[in-house]
């Protein structure tokens, strides 16, 4: 997890210190974190979750996902919709479907 929050920190340009004071936690608290010598409280992940909305939380903690809540919204605009599905069959034959 403290990898994906470096990740996640890198993206948004954030130093550890300006986390830290944004979210109202102990510049040390940010540096066990990311050196894995301390895991995230759920204190530390209210407060990081609460000042930054848009983090997802499902990714934060487990990896799956995206970084962002509106990351998925926005992927899904960029696939191209189904106008017809062609089926082939072993007698050489075809069937076209419309959507």
């Amino acid at each position: 997890m403290n990898n994906r929050l470096k990740n996640w920190m890198e993206s948004e340009s954030l130093k550890s210190s300006a986390l830290a004071d944004n979210i109202g936690v102990n510049r040390a608290t940010i540096s066990h974190i990311l050196s894995g010598r301390n895991k995230p409280s759920i204190d530390f992940l209210q407060k990081l979750l609460h000042s930054y909305p848009d983090l997802n939380a499902n990714w934060l903690i487990t990896g799956i996902g995206y970084m962002q809540e509106n990351q998925k919204q926005q992927e899904v605009k960029f696939f191209k919709s189904i106008g017809k599905v062609v089926v082939f069959y072993d007698d050489k034959s075809f069937e076209e479907l419309k959507a």
